[in-house]
């Protein structure tokens, strides 16, 4: 009886209207939990992956394109508080330009937000007017700036890239920035990671990612790139740094 009772409070607690279409999915979940516990969650944890994608769709629609999480984490403060007004900025992988276009307008830079995404870009020209932006097409693994940089924004993009010491060279050597400032996921952000990884089941927090970042490796990566961390803030599940090129680097450029 406790079991049984156990089973049906979830349904019983359920706003009226739900109850009917939640119960086959509250018995098959109760059906599932009976199974070994690393089959079971094999099994429930892309379910609950699917319902976070879609939550995340949710997310973006709720603020008219542009994803809750650009004011809900206010993570653009970083990079706002660590540019001057007048320095050029490069923003690569700028996506839609919410960032680029907050830097430009709170800041009094002149930003450049570099973007593979043509459709990405075309929503950041209708959506982002005013500050000093300018939007370029172009792949950051073969563009080439036309001139120098006092600051790299790399914002949830090195995590995407395959050669990543590669690009952050390139991208020092040719743009010459002062300093990067960097947002990687941590995939130290939650104790369903590992998890995760012991069951067998996908970790990452996105499926495109090549990597995700404990402090110690993404240090170890921006020193094989020939940078050094100043800075480094962890939030939200993410990690954000302060990268400048080594005296050598610095030379070189």
């Amino acid at each position: 009886m406790s079991r049984l009772r156990r089973l049906l409070d979830p349904i019983l607690r359920s706003a009226p209207g739900e109850r009917v279409a939640l119960v086959p999915f509250r018995l098959w979940v109760s059906a599932v939990a009976r199974e070994r516990p690393d089959d079971a969650l094999r099994r429930l944890l892309p379910v609950a992956d699917r319902l976070l994608a879609r939550i995340d769709l949710l997310a973006v629609d709720l603020d008219g394109g542009v994803h809750a999480k650009h004011r809900l984490t206010a993570y653009h403060d970083f990079f706002v508080d660590r540019i001057e007004p007048g320095e050029r900025v490069l923003d690569v992988g700028c996506g839609k330009g919410e960032l680029a276009a907050d830097i430009a307008r709170r800041t009094g830079a002149h930003v450049t937000g570099l973007d593979l995404k043509q459709s990405s870009l075309d929503f950041a020209r209708r959506q982002n007017g005013g500050g000093d932006l300018e939007l370029v097409h172009g792949d950051a693994l073969t563009w080439t700036p036309p001139q120098r940089y006092d600051v790299v924004v790399l914002s949830n993009v090195l995590e995407h890239i395959g050669p990543r010491v590669e690009v952050l060279q390139r991208l020092v050597a040719t743009a010459r920035p002062k300093r990067l400032l960097i947002r990687v996921p941590s995939i130290e952000r939650d104790w369903l990671v590992p998890l995760r990884r012991e069951v067998g089941v996908p970790y990452f927090s996105d499926p495109t990612h090549e990597t995700e970042y404990t402090v110690d490796s993404l240090r170890d990566e921006l020193a094989q790139a020939g940078l050094e961390v100043a800075d480094l803030v962890q939030r939200w599940g993410e990690l954000w740094a302060v990268a400048v090129p080594t005296r050598q680097e610095a030379g070189l450029s």
